[in-house]
C-alpha cells in the first residue's frame, strides 16, 4: 500500500515538470515563427522565457535548445535566416560550423564519419 502512495506522489511531482517541458517546446516553436516573420526581439524573449522555465524546474535543456539557440544572444538559429551553416570535413570527423548572424557567435559540432 505504501508503494502505491509513493508512485502517486512521484507522478504528482512530475506533472509541473511535464507542463514546463511542453511550454518550453511551445515557446521555442513561437520563437521560430516570430524569427521567420522578422521580429527577432520577440523571438529572443520567447527563448529566454523557455530557458528560465527549464532553470526553475531544474530540467535538462532539450536538444533543440542546445543545438539551435545561440548561447550568446539567445536568438533561435534558423539556417539561412539567423545562422550560417558550413560543413568542414577531415579524415575522421565532419565538423558542422554554425555562425549566428545576429551576434557572430560560432558553434562547432564534431561528428564522426561512418566507416
Amino acid at each position: 500500500m505504501t508503494k502505491g502512495r509513493l508512485v502517486r506522489r512521484a507522478r504528482r511531482r512530475d506533472v509541473p515538470r511535464d507542463i514546463a517541458r511542453e511550454r518550453c517546446a511551445l515557446l521555442y516553436r513561437l520563437a521560430v515563427e516570430e524569427a521567420m516573420k522578422g521580429d527577432l526581439g520577440r523571438a529572443r524573449r520567447y527563448v529566454e522565457l523557455g530557458l528560465r522555465l527549464l532553470q526553475k524546474y531544474r530540467l535538462r535543456k532539450p536538444v533543440y535548445y542546445r543545438r539551435w539557440v545561440c548561447k550568446n544572444c539567445h536568438a533561435p538559429l534558423i539556417p539561412g535566416l539567423t545562422t550560417l551553416v558550413r560543413v568542414r570535413s577531415t579524415r575522421t570527423h565532419v565538423i558542422i560550423v554554425k555562425r549566428c548572424s545576429v551576434c557572430g557567435w560560432i558553434n562547432r559540432t564534431p561528428l564522426r564519419k561512418k566507416r
